[in-house]
């Protein structure tokens, strides 16, 4: 009997601990401001994948990207 009330109160402290944490990860983060930012290369990306747009610096600059996909690099020298 003891043993079936203490795992009654377990799982009721537990549902509560994950309903209050998983509240708080729904509330809005402000937005984060930089004063400077350094980055090799940035991809922004869609919801479902797509990549978009890429800020890259000489060294690791993609080839052109058709459609979401990156052909082959052209040699530029």
């Amino acid at each position: 009997m003891f043993g079936q009330r203490f795992l009654v109160i377990y799982s009721g402290v537990l549902t509560a601990a994950f309903a209050v944490s998983m509240l708080a990860g729904l509330t809005k983060s402000p937005v984060a401001t930089f004063d400077e930012i350094n980055v090799h290369r940035i991809k922004v990306r869609e919801p479902d994948g797509t990549l978009r747009m890429l800020i890259s610096d000489s060294a690791k600059l993609p080839g052109v990207i058709v459609k979401g996909k990156e052909q082959p690099k052209v040699d530029r020298s």
